[in-house]
């Protein structure tokens, strides 16, 4: 009956243990080296993600990290960089940032996800990735000036390859807490324990305030 009893209140500890688990420095996380801004005007922890259209594995988060950080509310701010691995994802990211200025990057972000991963079309031209923000509803002479003669979205692209290399950026999706913390999908081994190292290190940067 002891032995039972023990093993019951085990069962029962056991969501409170993996709760507490402490997250370690250079194996679930990074610790940046670089000088930078580590925090905002208005006290939320800054929560940087690198990702791409083409990453698959940023597909497949994009849904979980979306609420999380809903759930996190006013405690953070969230931004997202698009990176530039190859020729074909710097039309990706031009893509964003497009969508971007036109305060319709939530619209286009699930259309590009599915029609590069799931529907494999080859949106790696301007003219390709032109008509395709076209048939989503994007004013035809914005998308191309975007595209073809944009100053702005030229700054923005390489302002993204700037924080690749500051923040050491290899593998995506990557996450940036406040500019000080890292980790990856690689360090966190599942999407689930990533979003559980990203508590603790909202946590962190919250009491180092």
């Amino acid at each position: 009956m002891l032995k039972r009893l023990s093993v019951v209140v085990l069962l029962l500890l056991l969501p409170i243990l993996s709760f507490a688990e402490e997250f370690v420095a250079g194996k679930d996380y990074v610790v940046i080296k670089v000088p930078g801004n580590n925090s905002s005007q208005d006290e939320r922890v800054i929560i940087t993600e690198f990702f791409s259209y083409g990453c698959p594995w940023c597909y497949r988060l994009e849904p979980k990290l979306d609420s999380w950080v809903s759930a996190k509310g006013k405690q953070v701010f969230y931004e997202k960089v698009p990176v530039i691995f190859n020729k074909d994802w710097e039309y990706y990211a031009k893509a964003f940032y497009t969508a971007q200025a036109l305060s319709l990057q939530d619209t286009i972000a699930p259309a590009l996800f599915k029609a590069i991963l799931t529907d494999k079309k080859q949106l790696n031209s301007n003219e390709a990735m032109i008509q395709f923000l076209q048939s989503q509803g994007l004013d035809s002479d914005v998308v191309s000036s975007a595209f073809h003669n944009s100053p702005s979205i030229d700054i923005e692209l390489t302002n993204s390859k700037r924080m690749m290399a500051s923040y050491q950026i290899a593998a995506v999706p990557a996450v940036l807490v406040q500019n000080k913390y890292k980790t990856d999908l690689q360090m966190a081994k599942s999407e689930e324990r990533l979003l559980a190292i990203l508590d603790y290190l909202v946590k962190k940067s919250k009491e180092a305030s």
